[in-house]
């Protein structure tokens, strides 16, 4: 299977992820991280958006990227809001750490695995990041012949012998 298949596929499989766990935000008391969510977008927004606002603007947010990665649209912009929403995710860790650790050292309780996990997803949304290649226009042409020898510049700073 070539990289471009790959990359697809776990760009399918990001997006039905954020798809099914978005429309289940939809329906009030039907996700299991709602309460979690709310509150955090409560920390984050320093209570400025009401919690029944707050989960649908977080279902839209997280539905439209499903959609955006399930149908490849937009995949640059689709990844780095997809970033941003991950990066949310760990406020947990610091906004409700008795939620997030146990009390052994090193333990997580199941929030706390919920969100860590997502160190995977972060992982998968770089690894199908498409860099922008950046072309750059110089005034100099790119194959040029001096008189006096036998070198040429072909393209930037590239010499050899003709």
């Amino acid at each position: 299977m070539n990289k471009q298949v790959k990359t697809r596929l776990m760009a399918m499989a990001i997006g039905l992820v954020y798809l099914w766990f978005g429309a289940l935000k939809f329906v009030p008391n039907l996700s299991p991280a709602e309460d979690l969510a709310k509150n955090t977008i409560d920390q984050l927004t320093f209570g400025l958006i009401p919690d029944d606002v707050s989960i649908i603007l977080l279902a839209i947010w997280e539905v439209g990227l499903g959609f955006l990665l399930i149908f490849g649209f937009l995949r640059r912009q689709a990844v780095i809001l997809g970033l941003v929403h991950m990066v949310c995710t760990f406020a947990p860790l610091f906004f409700f750490p008795n939620d997030v650790f146990g009390e052994e050292p090193l333990s997580l309780t199941l929030v706390g695995q919920y969100i860590i996990k997502n160190l995977i997803i972060i992982a998968a949304f770089l690894s199908i990041y498409d860099k922008k290649e950046v072309v750059q226009k110089a005034h100099t042409p790119t194959t040029v012949q001096k008189q006096s020898s036998h070198w040429i510049l072909a393209g930037k700073n590239l010499f050899k012998k003709a």
